[in-house]
């Protein structure tokens, strides 16, 4: 729309829509979720279609759409305004639902996320939202591919996201992915308990356990479609759960309308990421459970075994994820990935441990509350069904990590390293507080006091906010709070920063010699990352995962480099066998140790700072002059060396 011209309109605009229609016709929360996040995800699918609008003209058709709602909801009886604005009503999910999520998405806003390199965070922001998506993608229609996701063009189209690496727009992205996770999950909270208390105990849950290991949900992951994913299952799920608080069986057609929402939805929010399919299936596992064991029926009670039966013999007629292989290259201490076998069959299990994942204490203490509940649940003269299917699910995570043919679920559906992320599917941020309540209302009619309850949640936030290292190295008990909270300039030297000026220069060169794009740009791989996608060339080393110490990215990402060295003749064909065009050196490494990195023992402290010590930091001007390179330029303290005469094709 060519009248909004600033770049964050169409997200002032996106958010304000449905937040207007929701407040002006009393909806409730799942409904304005479903209306905002989901048609950000439906213009993607829109797309998709033969002969459908691009992307960009889809957002643009989103854009008109809001306009007309907010028109709709100012202009249609204008006359309930008055009543509207002195509603007392509103004032219980105002502070049980909006305070909370917006108290947290602005402080974490204000506070800023962390860019380090190699975290997930710097690699979704560098990678993803460092070009024009909307004129790149192309979504997949039936299955999650990251980049290649609605979630990653609408934060393009939304927030108007230019080339260079601007901190405060990834915080406000964040930020934005932080209202709308608490946003349904405080209200699912509220709708359970009738409790405002309880929904910031939902926050603050989220808050202290969302993420991997120490790292914090929103210096890791929230730059990711994750949290806009778990939103929209959350608020699809919430009519369902619904469902069964209520006294008497619903009716097949209530319950398959209220599953067609959550499936509707769980389609969306899967193409924002992958690991929403596996929420999605929990929570229909759990609610047919609970629905069987509160309204029993031999009927629904056979169907549902045979379903389950079914499912598991085609799971296990399908191959292991070939990824689960290279697991046995690594060392035991480190491995999480273990097999057995029993009968002629191989069984695999999951055990979360360094350096990829540890049990959360979250998920033990959503374990612990579960077997209370369950152990409890017969003694209940009105028992809450919905608390029941809660109860259900950090028992049927743990059996997805360890049961035979219930563990293929995990093992040859997603990728192995992917498995520790179930633990979200517990949703124990939401479950911990609904189970404590039931717990408090059962203990109070029997005359007993909460102390208990209020003890055991009061020592899960101390373990969660004080940080506790055993010989130290991280462990179970390792808090997120010190990520949370380490300083943006501390992680300057790692954020991108400084590589950002010379991004100027390489667009020059690409522009003024088009024979470059395709080449191939040698840097270290900090360098790489940063201007990967961003210029024409290709760059020989970038952000992989599996080589980021100094020794694996000689072995790994520039194999024989080192021995080249010794010969002009030998560093010409080795530059010339790897299509390189163009050399970037830094003059100087500065000293950097990352708190994270040694929080975390994903990667080396001083990982930045080791790559001075690459065979690459030993080429010289002279070098390079005899393997026909020129001196191009120098720039903030690098550099930029290109060839002086087209390589052999």
């Amino acid at each position: 729309m060519p009248a909004l011209t600033d770049p964050f309109a169409p997200l002032l605009l996106a958010i304000a829509a449905p937040l207007l229609w929701g407040w002006r016709w009393r909806r409730p929360t799942w409904q304005i979720l479903l209306l905002g996040v989901g048609s950000w995800g439906a213009i993607g699918w829109l797309s998709l279609l033969p002969g459908g609008p691009g992307l960009r003209q889809a957002f643009g058709l989103l854009v008109g759409l809001d306009l007309l709602l907010v028109a709709a909801a100012l202009v249609v009886r204008p006359h309930r305004w008055r009543e509207r604005l002195g509603d007392r009503s509103l004032r219980r999910p105002l502070l049980a639902v909006l305070a909370p999520a917006l108290l947290c998405a602005v402080a974490l806003g204000w506070r800023g996320v962390i860019l380090e390199f190699p975290s997930d965070g710097f690699v979704y922001y560098a990678t993803y939202f460092g070009s024009d998506l909307l004129d790149t993608v192309r979504l997949d229609p039936l299955r999650y591919s990251a980049p290649a996701n609605w979630f990653f063009t609408a934060a393009s189209f939304l927030f108007g996201f230019p080339e260079a690496l601007e901190p405060w727009r990834a915080s406000l992205l964040a930020a934005l992915n932080t209202f709308l996770v608490l946003l349904a999950s405080c209200q699912l909270s509220l709708r359970f308990t009738g409790k405002v208390a309880l929904c910031w105990l939902t926050a603050l849950l989220f808050l202290l356990g969302m993420g991997h290991q120490n790292f914090s949900f929103f210096h890791q992951i929230a730059l990711n479609g994750t949290l806009p994913g778990l939103a929209l299952v959350l608020a699809g799920a919430t009519p369902l759960l619904g469902l069964l608080q209520g006294v008497a069986w619903p009716g097949a057609r209530r319950v398959g309308q209220a599953t067609a929402v959550l499936l509707v939805s769980s389609y969306v929010a899967y193409h924002a990421h992958g690991v929403t399919a596996f929420l999605t299936v929990n929570l229909l596992i759990v609610t047919s459970t609970a629905s069987l064991v509160l309204w029993p029926s031999r009927q629904r009670r056979v169907v549902g075994v045979a379903g389950a039966g079914v499912l598991l013999l085609a799971l296990n007629r399908l191959p292991w994820h070939p990824r689960l292989e290279s697991f046995y290259a690594w060392p035991e201490t480190m491995r999480f990935v273990h097999d057995y076998r029993l009968l002629g069959h191989r069984f695999f299990y999951f055990w979360p441990s360094l350096p990829v994942a540890t049990w959360e204490p979250v998920f033990l203490a959503a374990l612990g509350f579960s077997g209370v509940c369950l152990a409890f649940w017969r003694s209940w003269r009105q028992p809450p069904g919905a608390v029941l299917a809660l109860a259900l699910l950090a028992p049927l995570v743990l059996l997805e990590w360890w049961a035979p043919f219930v563990s293929d679920l995990v093992f040859k559906l997603i990728e192995p390293d992917s498995a520790y992320r179930l633990v979200w599917t517990s949703l124990f941020w939401i479950s911990i507080p609904a189970m404590a309540w039931a717990l408090e209302r059962r203990w109070r009619a029997a005359g007993r006091t909460r102390g208990v309850l209020v003890v055991t949640i009061a020592g899960l936030i101390a373990v969660m906010a004080f940080p506790l290292e055993l010989r130290g190295r991280p462990n179970v008990l390792v808090s997120k709070v010190p990520h949370l909270l380490t300083p943006l300039e501390e992680v300057r030297q790692a954020d991108g920063a400084t590589i950002e000026p010379i991004l100027k220069p390489l667009r020059e060169l690409c522009d003024r010699d088009p024979s470059l794009k395709g080449r191939t740009l040698l840097s270290d791989p900090y360098v790489g990352a940063v201007v990967g996608t961003r210029q024409c060339l290709l760059p020989v080393a970038a952000r992989d995962i599996t080589k980021l110490a100094a020794s694996t990215v000689e072995s790994g990402q520039y194999p024989g480099l080192r021995r080249a060295l010794g010969s002009p003749a030998a560093l010409k064909a080795w530059l010339d066998r790897n299509r390189v065009d163009l050399v970037v050196l830094r003059g100087d490494y500065a000293p950097y140790l990352s708190r994270i990195a040694r929080a975390s023992n994903h990667w080396q402290p001083d990982l930045v700072s080791s790559y001075a010590d690459l065979s690459l930091n030993s080429l010289t001007t002279a070098q390079l002059q005899r393997a026909g390179f020129r001196l191009e330029r120098r720039e903030q303290g690098m550099r930029i060396y290109l060839r002086t005469r087209a390589a052999p094709r």
